[in-house]
């Protein structure tokens, strides 16, 4: 495939960083090669490798899934190599050749590979990105041991990360004994918090207390924030740089123009200058998580819902219906912002650019898409802000307009009436949620949702009970 690819360089329409992929060396593992990584991370380390002086970031790109194996030999078939296309909401579309995968393994096939990768003191940093559901904690941090995967990787099998990290650093301790930094970039809130948390509780139950104090002495779990839409991988841009390249090039990755990756300053061994290609070491990722989840993350959820009870497809199309598009901004600006208090973050700022990250028509995320899974996401992202107005003294009209309209979409979906698929996992939570007096308040006062909300304002059921019926009569 780099053959391929050299021969197109002269198109000025395919950029490449400048140096010799021979001359780099790994300095990184990273878990989990989907599409974000190749979108994200692998993007840093190619325009970091373009410096002279920093080419020893070459990165070690690993499969852990064994129902990815298939799609992975692809990769490694491509010697790690692959075409970013990037799209801006205008239209303007750029094309990068990435090559900064220097070496590819595949876990599943071959884990002693990884062991030797972790263990050698040359890599100083193991990226992760595994899903959310890749690190098996419940809401209170706790690892799931009962878990099948998890129960088999303490008896040693390789099903999740933390038997590939178990074995690897078990090496590393025992071997080269270098320091290393395990970061997490998966979108979690405290990611580091939560990757250490899981790691040492699978060392507790393996039962291993001398890796367990080699860990505290030697490495270290920064917090990160990522961000960058990055669709499925589709057919569509895979033909479109066949067509324009001459390439074949199967692992075509695709995403938005906007890109952030903010990292918390706590290296246990060499650091990456990742900050002379735009990423930001803080000694606090916290409010940068805060701003994406509460003013990004939020308004994706509350939109949405709405969006769907309007018959849209795209998510781009509810930011040009003029309502809704009046709903996001008013629900950021009323709610959302206030609720935050002082940041060191431009939130007003911060809200031009996701207007125009959401307008992207370009980029095709589906309504349906982002209404799945409503019980966890607004927890997570909507219930902040409506105990943070609350305690400023407010009341939160947006957000309760936001939750209502999730409501009656539960509803609707459940009677067919509008043409959105709801995607579920926690049906049996949901099922309590029935159009009845008894449905609604089950609804207003659900713990797990709302937290204290409901006890200590009386004021929100109230409200929120109003805003359902005026909901389902609208929608009705």
């Amino acid at each position: 495939m780099s053959n391929h690819l050299q021969a197109s360089l002269n198109q000025d329409q395919l950029s490449v960083q400048h140096y010799q992929k021979d001359a780099v060396q790994a300095g990184v593992v990273h878990l989990g090669v989907g599409a974000f990584h190749r979108a994200h991370q692998a993007v840093y380390f190619d325009r970091l490798l373009a410096n002279e002086d920093e080419q020893n970031w070459g990165i070690i790109g690993v499969n852990i899934r064994p129902q990815d194996s298939q799609a992975f030999s692809r990769f490694i078939e491509q010697d790690g190599e692959y075409v970013l296309k990037t799209m801006a909401a205008d239209g303007e579309t750029n094309y990068e050749h990435i090559r900064s995968l220097i070496k590819q393994i595949d876990g599943a096939q071959a884990p002693g590979d990884v062991d030797n990768a972790l263990a050698d003191a040359s890599i100083q940093l193991v990226t992760s990105t595994v899903t959310e559901g890749g690190y098996y904690l419940d809401e209170n941090r706790k690892l799931m041991l009962d878990h099948p995967a998890i129960k088999g990787d303490i008896e040693g099998a390789r099903n999740t990360l933390y038997a590939f990290l178990y074995a690897g650093l078990k090496k590393r301790s025992e071997t080269s004994k270098a320091k290393i930094t395990l970061l997490c970039c998966d979108n979690l809130r405290h990611n580091g918090e939560l990757l250490q948390a899981g790691l040492m509780q699978f060392l507790e139950a393996k039962q291993d207390t001398e890796l367990a104090n080699w860990i505290k002495q030697n490495v270290s779990f920064p917090c990160s924030m990522v961000d960058r839409i990055t669709p499925k991988p589709s057919q569509q841009h895979v033909d479109d740089v066949q067509s324009r390249f001459g390439v074949d090039d199967q692992m075509t990755v695709m995403g938005e123009d906007f890109i952030q990756w903010v990292v918390e300053d706590n290296f246990a061994g060499k650091k990456p200058s990742l900050d002379k290609v735009g990423v930001q070491f803080v000694q606090d990722v916290v409010p940068f998580e805060e701003a994406k989840i509460r003013i990004l993350n939020a308004s994706y959820t509350c939109v949405t819902y709405q969006a769907a009870l309007k018959g849209l497809t795209y998510f781009d199309e509810a930011m040009r219906d003029e309502e809704l598009h009046q709903y996001f901004k008013d629900f950021i600006l009323q709610d959302s912002i206030p609720a935050i208090g002082d940041s060191v973050v431009d939130l007003p700022a911060y809200l031009d650019i996701i207007a125009k990250r959401f307008s992207n028509a370009n980029i095709g995320d589906t309504v349906e898409r982002i209404c799945s899974d409503g019980y966890a996401k607004f927890p997570i992202f909507v219930f902040p802000t409506l105990e943070g107005t609350y305690r400023k003294g407010r009341t939160p009209n947006k957000t309760i307009q936001g939750i209502a309209s999730w409501f009656t979409f539960i509803q609707l979906t459940n009677e067919g009436k509008i043409k959105t698929q709801y995607h579920e996992p926690s049906k049996a939570e949901v099922a309590a949620f029935t159009n009845t007096a008894e449905g609604i308040n089950a609804f207003v006062t659900d713990s797990f949702l709302w937290g204290n909300v409901p006890t200590e304002f009386p004021e929100f059921v109230t409200q929120l009970t109003q805003a359902i019926h005026t909901n389902m009569e609208k929608y009705a």
